[in-house]
């Protein structure tokens, strides 16, 4: 997957949007930027932090919107962990 793009007057490029889907790249997204024989190469960055678990109006569990990948299984864990020391605190 080839594409031509232009680095604009403030040294900016923009990624096509095909490469950005391809590659799960959103906004805030983190790239790591290299020399390696005579070319740039980007290297996407693990999304961090993970997004914290908020609570609806109704006391439900609720995901903020990323765009970005997301483990579920390990921010229920951390959840559930947050809620046991509240009660073991309390």
């Amino acid at each position: 997957m080839a594409h031509t793009i232009t680095v604009d007057q403030a040294g900016r490029v923009v990624l096509p949007a095909e490469l950005r889907r391809a590659l799960n790249l959103v906004a805030g997204s983190q790239l790591r930027v290299e020399i390696v024989a005579q070319r740039l190469e980007l290297t996407p960055q693990p999304m961090t932090p993970t997004p914290a678990l908020g609570r609806s109006a109704s006391g439900r569990l609720t995901l903020p919107a990323s765009g970005g990948p997301f483990d579920a299984a390990a921010a229920t864990r951390a959840e559930r962990d947050a809620e046991a020391a509240r009660r073991a605190g309390a």
